[in-house]
């Protein structure tokens, strides 16, 4: 297992470089068999001034998913508690 973070060659525009950072999960057990998933972390910028500032980029959706799966298990201990207090 890998994850590392990769900087993409920048883009200029009206004297601002703009380049992209991501991050790369990388899990190759076998020459056969691996999975790589990439996503998104932030944007850096230098303006012309040489001052360099990071945009950082949310993930909506990996936060929703999380959300989802966390009150599902809530919902599960829940029904669980609430049965296993009905058979005594």
């Amino acid at each position: 297992m890998l994850l590392q973070d990769s900087n993409h060659p920048p883009v200029k525009w009206r004297g601002y470089e703009i380049s992209p950072v991501a991050q790369a999960f990388r899990f190759v057990p076998s020459p056969q068999f691996g999975m790589i998933w990439n996503r998104p972390v932030g944007i850096r910028v230098q303006t012309p001034q040489s001052e360099t500032q990071y945009l950082p980029i949310y993930d909506l959706t990996r936060i929703i998913q999380i959300m989802i799966i966390l009150s599902g298990l809530l919902f599960f201990f829940f029904l669980k508690g609430f049965f296993k207090r009905s058979k005594a």
